[in-house]
């Protein structure tokens, strides 16, 4: 089951290296969490927060890319465990508003249901992204 999982982690990636946000939003359970907030939800950031269902996780895409241009969004390395995917990486951004760049390596958490991902959890540097907003 971990290369299939492995296989639509890939594709998501793909879809959203490629802005097709509806594309991604086909691998995604319709319960799914989308947690981009970590242990502090900063509400100076307006996607730092725990986004709910396939509709929350599309309103995390739509606000991400009204607030934020995305400059780089690398993918390093993929590890598989059962029904978990995890993923490292490095994310480079500017805030729109602002004109703000941050970045961050990062690492995702990627879990799986029935062959569609049912919760993503990110650890990022959540401060820098946060503070890009001020």
């Amino acid at each position: 089951m971990s290369d299939q999982n492995l296989a639509v982690v890939k594709k998501i990636y793909q879809c959203f290296a490629e802005d097709d946000i509806s594309g991604m939003l086909e691998y995604l359970t319709e319960d799914i969490t989308w947690d981009h907030g970590g242990n502090d939800y900063t509400p100076e950031s307006p996607i730092n927060k725990l986004w709910e269902g396939k509709s929350g996780a599309q309103s995390f895409f739509e606000t991400l890319s009204d607030t934020q241009d995305v400059l780089a969004h690398d993918v390093h390395e993929f590890f598989t465990s059962e029904n978990k995917v995890a993923v490292t990486g490095f994310y480079k951004g500017r805030v729109k508003k602002t004109g703000k760049e941050f970045s961050s390596d990062w690492a995702q958490v990627w879990e799986f249901e029935n062959g569609l991902a049912k919760a993503w959890k990110l650890t990022f540097n959540f401060t820098a992204e946060a503070l890009a907003y001020k």
